[in-house]
């Protein structure tokens, strides 16, 4: 695995942890709101990681990209 994959993975991970890990301490707890709280950080923790994901992925189509938007942009 490279440093770029690595990264990518350990930021939606740590980010993921920490609201999934809030919600279920709200869910244990009993505050109110709880299920919307833990519904959020969920939903956050599948944004992260669609989000990394998506980054990783532009990154290494960097240049067919950006070849691509070059073509795009000139045509008149």
């Amino acid at each position: 695995m490279n440093k770029l994959k690595r990264f990518f993975i350990t930021y939606a991970s740590v980010f993921a942890l920490i609201w999934t890990g809030y919600g279920l301490f709200a869910v244990i707890t009993g505050e109110p709101s709880a299920n919307l709280i833990l519904g959020y950080g969920m939903a956050f923790s599948i944004v992260i990681f669609a989000a990394s994901w998506f980054s990783y992925w532009l990154m290494g189509h960097y240049k067919k990209v950006d070849k691509m938007a070059k073509e795009v942009l000139t045509k008149k």
